[in-house]
């Protein structure tokens, strides 16, 4: 496959560029190794592989990046009830109740929402945006703060806690993965759901042990089986020395059918 230079505009974003010359956007992110996709500047050069045929390629299904779909990922993300909230809650559950069984069942939990954080990052770095710690409430940035930590310490109340928190989480990742027509963010979502709901069974078996007869924990919502993940971008080198070069337009002076 053949390469092409283009010349970065004012107002381009790497979905703009992807869409005019019918190319993926995870193929430019990984052809030029951008960390930072979001961040393409005037007079930036980019690699794009042009494509051998000339017909049109298939539309991308992925739609414009939107600051709706971020705003709701970021509090997921690093909200107040976050999966950042999550892993420094159970991390200091863990040290505070300094008990082996407790330390088996709380720090799992807490590396299983480490890498729904991770997830959760690649998912808004997709939408071109920083995956940095916060979220948006009402158009306004606010900061993760360590207030979010729930600092119960009674067992039985904290169980309580953690039990209500991986059913709401349970059902908000359900319902975000209904809400955003993105395929990889569905199935990052899915996948999170299905870990959600597991946790959730997990604290319910830890009450019934430790505090005594309570009622059964209800069910959850059914998670549908998650869809295999496929990763976003790949890091494999790349083999600049055969990229032969074409210089191209901008999107604003007509690009390639």
């Amino acid at each position: 496959m053949d390469y092409a230079r283009y010349t970065v505009h004012a107002g381009d974003t790497i979905y703009k560029i992807a869409k005019a010359y019918n190319v993926e956007m995870a193929e430019i992110i990984q052809l030029n190794h951008l960390k930072h996709p979001d961040r393409i500047y005037a007079g930036q050069v980019l690699l794009l592989p042009v494509q051998e045929s000339r017909e049109p390629a298939t539309p991308m299904q992925i739609p414009e990046p939107t600051l709706t779909y971020a705003t709701w990922l970021y509090e997921a993300y690093a909200g107040k009830d976050s999966e950042l909230t999550a892993i420094t809650t159970y991390l200091y559950q863990a040290v505070l109740l300094d008990h082996p069984d407790f330390d088996a069942l709380l720090r799992p939990i807490a590396y299983d929402e480490m890498q729904h954080l991770e997830k959760l990052a690649l998912a808004l770095r997709y939408l071109g945006v920083d995956p940095k710690y916060g979220a948006l409430s009402s158009g306004h940035w606010v900061e993760w703060r360590a207030n979010f930590v729930n600092y119960t310490s009674d067992l039985c109340a904290l169980l309580d806690s953690n039990i209500a928190d991986e059913a709401r989480d349970h059902q908000e990742y359900l319902e975000l993965a209904q809400k955003i027509p993105i395929p990889e963010i569905q199935c990052i979502l899915m996948e999170m759901a299905a870990d959600e709901e597991r946790h959730y069974h997990l604290f319910c078996q830890a009450k019934q042990q430790y505090c005594g007869e309570f009622a059964p924990c209800p069910q959850p919502t059914p998670c549908s089986p998650p869809p295999i993940y496929t990763p976003i971008i790949s890091q494999e080198p790349l083999q600049e020395a055969q990229l032969p070069m074409i210089d191209l337009p901008g999107p604003h002076q007509g690009g390639r059918g």
